[in-house]
């Protein structure tokens, strides 16, 4: 048996939540002997090469490369772990994986093709679980765009969404979310197996229409928590946050620097990790709260330094689809505020292993943090859950490959 897996980008030189999935997949595979390769569509790299015992062959965005590494590899099976529109990995490459390969799969790493604006926020101010009423889609379009803040009279945003209906601008926007429908059955359709590691986007895909028996949903098995609590050290206050993520709008930054602004009370630090995307973004931040940027460092050395902090603070103002960095933050006893997107929701017990707060919303982080704060100096730690071996879970998963 002869695995591919195929991504956007891989380690080291890019270490978000994807690759280090992927590559713990493919260490795992490998162990069980079976044969494994990467194809990576972009490599800071710009070359194949090794990391960790594993071939990563660098696509360069090309095609005809994917191709030739197919032909050349012998794969029996090809597994995408990301899907990313507008010359990314799309239906063609599944397509052409499937002249080379016996079976193509596919895991949901992110709600690709689902909500057009990727929050699922109807009109910006509520949950939503509907991607497939097309015209109701379209109006939440025409609400963010047109600000729908602004707009606090319902009447007039439905005047403006009936004025742009009439000029055919509103079909046109439907058109392309009835594209993304189309996609994402397409999609569905070209792999043997569909993979989902979020029990809310199993129910949202069943919810809008979209089931199969080779959708299949995962156990997590990063929810093992292999570090026992010491609570000296949990209780043991140090005034420092860890922020953990891409440096860029959707992972919220902004609004846990401007909570902590906010909080006079406290003499907080904020330590950052991660990869720069938006350079803008990050000057941004740092002039709403002056944090400690730390770069990027490899995934176990930042699991190591998690103890230092009293609490990991998540403030995403997009759909999670179960971060991996709150498994991580909680296999080393480290309690997490988060925002209340869905993914955050699913991953965090209330009050139990973390705290979440209104999504988008500074002034219910910084009330939140301040919560936190007072019910640890009160004796409040994180209480670990007993969960089952991660071997039961991992034998599902190589069950697939067999």
């Amino acid at each position: 048996m002869k695995v591919l897996l195929v991504t956007g980008n891989y380690l080291p030189g890019k270490k978000g939540g994807i690759e280090n999935y992927t590559h713990w997949l493919a260490t795992t595979l490998l162990d069980h002997q079976i044969e494994v390769e990467v194809a990576a569509l972009q490599v800071k790299e710009k070359a194949d090469y090794v990391y960790d015992g594993i071939k990563v062959n660098n696509l360069n965005e090309d095609l005809a490369a994917f191709e030739k590494v197919l032909q050349d590899g012998l794969y029996d099976i090809c597994h995408f772990h990301e899907y990313s529109e507008y010359g990314g990995i799309e239906i063609p490459w599944f397509k052409k994986a499937r002249q080379f390969v016996t079976k193509v799969f596919f895991t949901f790493h992110l709600p690709y093709l689902t909500c057009y604006k990727n929050d699922f926020r109807y009109n910006g101010t509520e949950d939503c679980n509907n991607f497939s009423d097309s015209m109701r889609c379209t109006n939440c379009i025409i609400a963010e765009r047109f600000s729908y803040k602004k707009w606090r009279n319902g009447g007039l945003l439905k005047l403006l969404q009936a004025s742009l209906s009439i000029t055919g601008k509103s079909r046109m926007q439907e058109e392309k979310v009835l594209l993304k429908h189309q996609h994402l059955t397409e999609l569905i359709a070209s792999c043997d197996q569909v993979f989902l590691i979020a029990g809310w986007f199993d129910q949202l895909l069943r919810d809008n229409g979209y089931k199969s028996e080779k959708i299949n949903l995962l156990p997590n098995i990063l929810q093992q928590r292999s570090i026992k609590a010491n609570k000296s050290a949990m209780s043991f206050q140090k005034n420092k946050l860890v922020f953990a993520g891409r440096i860029q709008y959707q992972k919220g930054l902004h609004l846990l620097c401007e909570a902590v602004r906010k909080m006079n009370c406290y003499s907080l630090e904020i330590d950052v990790f991660g990869n720069v995307v938006d350079e803008s973004y990050f000057n941004f931040c740092q002039k709403r709260f002056s944090f400690n940027y730390k770069g990027i460092i490899p995934r176990q050395e930042l699991m190591g330094l998690l103890p230092l902090y009293d609490f990991l603070v998540l403030p995403s103002v997009f759909t999670e689809m179960y971060p991996m960095v709150i498994q991580e933050a909680f296999n080393a006893q480290l309690p997490v505020i988060a925002s209340s997107a869905k993914g955050n929701r699913d991953a965090i017990n209330d009050g139990v292993d973390g705290f979440l707060f209104n999504y988008d919303d500074a002034d219910d982080l910084a009330a939140t943090i301040d919560k936190a704060y007072k019910l640890k100096k009160e004796g409040w730690s994180l209480q670990p859950e007993k969960v089952k071996t991660s071997k039961d879970a991992i034998n599902k998963i190589l069950s697939f490959y067999k």
